[in-house]
């Protein structure tokens, strides 16, 4: 698939002050990371890597759909993996008037990259550091483990040497789908978790439209700003 101008052009801005592929990854990841805050867009699982860019608001799967494309656009081979994982992780992130909307389990998903000759798996790009240093005080102060759109244990910094995660852990995994790379048929089969009675969430979003995602994104701004 041909990358949009935009993403182009973002892929190249960053790129162009890095001597080594390694150091290319960690500036595209970093340059997700804090310009595409962790929230909601009306597009939700199924927005374009250039509205996210736009919009500079993502959960994990259009900030991993985004950094994967920013990757390959900048010579990196990568693919995003597909998992499910308890819903948890939202609890405090999500208003409680509609978290209980949310089913049990919600599909999520990380990025695998090459870099120089080694796989790396990594959704640490997914939480912003206000958002994770606000959500980590919160879990230590409520004695969770899950919440707010993290776990206690996150990191959000990558080195392009291993693994990081920022809501992914192994222990969490209800089921593995692996690498996803037809997102539209993966939304249409039955391993897809991200609906409530029978409706999808791209749907859902789409008619909620970006006024009324915007509660949601204002609760989470709520809890990126307070310092515990």
């Amino acid at each position: 698939m041909c990358a949009s101008r935009a993403v182009m052009d973002v892929a190249e801005q960053v790129a162009a002050g890095t001597a080594t592929e390694r150091e290319r990854a960690v500036a595209l990841h970093d340059y997700v990371r804090e310009q595409v805050m962790f929230g909601f867009n009306q597009y939700f699982d199924a927005a374009p890597p250039t509205y996210t860019l736009a919009c500079c608001r993502g959960h994990c799967n259009p900030k991993s759909r985004l950094l994967a494309t920013l990757f390959r656009t900048a010579g990196l081979e990568s693919h995003q993996h597909f998992v499910v994982i308890p819903k948890d992780i939202l609890e405090g992130a999500i208003p409680a008037s509609r978290y209980w909307m949310i089913p049990p389990e919600l599909s999520h998903s990380y990025v695998e990259v090459k870099v120089e000759g080694e796989w790396y798996a990594i959704d640490s790009h997914i939480v912003d550091t206000p958002l994770l240093l606000a959500g980590q005080a919160r879990l230590a102060r409520e004695g969770r483990h899950l919440g707010y759109g993290l776990r206690i244990g996150s990191t959000n910094v990558w080195d392009g040497r291993s693994d990081a995660f920022s809501q992914f852990d192994e222990k969490m995994m209800i089921e593995d789908h692996g690498r996803v790379e037809d997102l539209e048929d993966y939304f249409l089969s039955e391993r897809y978790r991200n609906h409530v009675l029978g409706l999808r969430f791209n749907t859902l979003f789409r008619l909620l439209g970006e006024r009324g995602v915007a509660a949601i994104n204002d609760h989470i701004d709520s809890v990126r700003q307070q310092t515990l």
